[in-house]
């Protein structure tokens, strides 16, 4: 498994959405649509890269642009990497500690 791209940060919406694909805490039918589309950009192979124990890859408030969706609204941002695909698809998440969004 090797890094194909790494330093995506993300938006919590888009973090979230990535993680679990949970779009319950998005209450405007646009703003859902930017962030699916903005994950599918990335593509199948997107991976989390932070740490939730000990906060690294967590940057508590930013003004960046979101990686994913574009939004720079100040908020958290999380860490993210891009694998290499390989033959048969991208690293399965039993070999890996990182989360991997199925598009």
């Amino acid at each position: 498994m090797r890094v194909k791209k790494d330093g995506l940060m993300l938006c919590d919406d888009c973090m979230i959405v990535a993680c679990n694909g949970d779009t319950s805490g998005i209450d405007d039918d646009a703003r859902v649509k930017e962030v699916e589309e903005g994950l599918d950009s990335l593509g199948p192979c997107l991976v989390s890269d932070f740490d939730i124990e000990d906060g690294s890859g967590i940057h508590e408030f930013s003004w960046s642009r979101c990686d994913c969706c574009g939004d720079s609204r100040g908020g958290s941002r999380h860490e993210f990497a891009i694998l290499e695909e390989e033959d048969d698809g991208c690293a399965d998440s039993q070999s890996s500690d990182a989360l991997i969004r199925s598009v």
